[in-house]
């Protein structure tokens, strides 16, 4: 059936336009993005298709993983309608991450800091580990991408992780890094990483508020949860 055979109460643009976008379900939004279908497959099929879990294991965030090329191979789907769902996905990340851009954010929970990573590390394909660097009033002073890897490699670099803090001049710091597996649930090897980091900061006076790990539309805050001391 095609779009406009739909009783009007149903076609997601006549339902976004009385209910607002958050009542459309993720299909109903791709299909507005996709527009118009194919012969034999309307809008919403074509997107049906798209969110099924053999071309998007991971859902709606696995689209994002898709080259144009892999889309464009989706039934139905072509170099165009292909085009328009990357740039409308690239669209809301810019708009999402306009929190964490903010200069002028103050660190003062953990559920901004795991709102500013999450923004920040969601899209990440490849692991990254992030410190943000803070004054006594927890307000961001720098922001600094301190590897790209696993979080083993970390361990390794405690000292740059203090160095740029001193250069700064820095009070505190948050660190975080990404799953893209999804699962945002610390490791052990983040537990152990994490505590040695923060024997460190006691040390030299540096504190180390928290560490934030960064999943699949979910992060956790390592001190929140109980993986850490609190300072």
């Amino acid at each position: 059936m095609k779009m406009k055979e739909l009783h009007p109460s149903v076609r997601p643009y006549e339902r976004m336009e009385t209910s607002g976008a958050e009542a459309l379900s993720n299909e109903e939004l791709l299909a507005i993005i996709i527009r118009t279908g194919t012969k034999g497959k309307s809008a919403k099929e074509i997107a049906s298709l798209i969110l099924s879990s053999e071309n998007t294991p991971d859902g709606l965030s696995g689209i994002n993983q898709l080259s144009i090329s892999e889309l464009s191979n989706i039934e139905g789907v072509g170099r165009i309608k292909a085009i328009m769902i990357k740039a409308s996905i690239e669209l809301g990340r810019r708009s999402a991450m306009s929190f964490s851009n903010d200069s002028r954010v103050r660190f003062l929970s953990e559920d901004v800091a795991c709102r500013y990573f999450q923004e920040k590390m969601s899209w990440l394909d490849t692991e990254e580990v992030q410190v943000v660097y803070l004054d006594t009033q927890k307000r961001l002073i720098a922001h600094h991408v301190l590897c790209k890897g696993t979080l083993n490699s970390v361990g390794v670099s405690n000292r740059e992780v203090f160095r740029i803090a001193v250069k700064v001049n820095a009070a505190a710091l948050i660190l975080a890094h990404n799953h893209p597996s999804g699962d945002a649930k610390p490791s052990e090897e983040d537990i152990q990483a994490t505590k040695e980091l923060q024997k460190s900061g006691q040390l030299i006076g540096i504190d180390v508020v928290d560490h934030i790990v960064v999943g699949r539309g979910v992060s956790i805050s390592m001190l929140k949860n109980g993986y850490m001391e609190e300072s």
